[in-house]
């Protein structure tokens, strides 16, 4: 995931540049889309998102979360362990072709987004899980 909101590019220009302070989020959760468009998630709109059977977004707070990039790198980490939403219960979510970091469990503000490789059909009893090392976030 590269693709940083509107809300993220306003944030890191006014702390860099405008010397406005800016504290980290009080929280940090992973969401799925369903139909991945990145003009809305840019715009931090988040329209799309799987809803109603069982699903809620995982939260991912933390430096136990992410491990250092490969070498040292400064601008990529990954998950340091799988990611696991709850399992479709009641009905399917249908497609999942994206996912994005929000601040807060439901509405919030959209941090990061990008799709997936290849989208995923999650059916009732399905259980979505990002492994450990698969959701990578790089900063180029």
């Amino acid at each position: 995931m590269t693709a940083m909101s509107n809300y993220m590019e306003d944030k890191l220009i006014n702390h860099i540049f405008r010397d406005t302070a800016w504290s980290a989020e009080s929280g940090l959760y992973v969401g799925l889309v369903g139909l991945y468009d990145a003009a809305e998630l840019e715009a931090g709109t988040i329209t799309k998102e799987i809803s109603g059977n069982a699903y809620a977004r995982v939260s991912v707070k933390g430096n136990a979360n992410w491990n250092v990039g490969p070498d040292g790198h400064p601008g990529l980490t990954d998950n340091e362990s799988a990611i696991e939403f709850t399992t479709s219960s009641g009905g399917d979510w249908g497609w999942v072709s994206g996912l994005f970091l929000s601040n807060a469990s439901t509405s919030g503000e959209v941090i990061l987004y990008g799709a997936l490789t290849a989208a995923k059909l999650v059916t009732d009893g399905d259980q979505f899980v990002i492994a450990a090392g698969d959701l990578d976030i790089t900063f180029a």
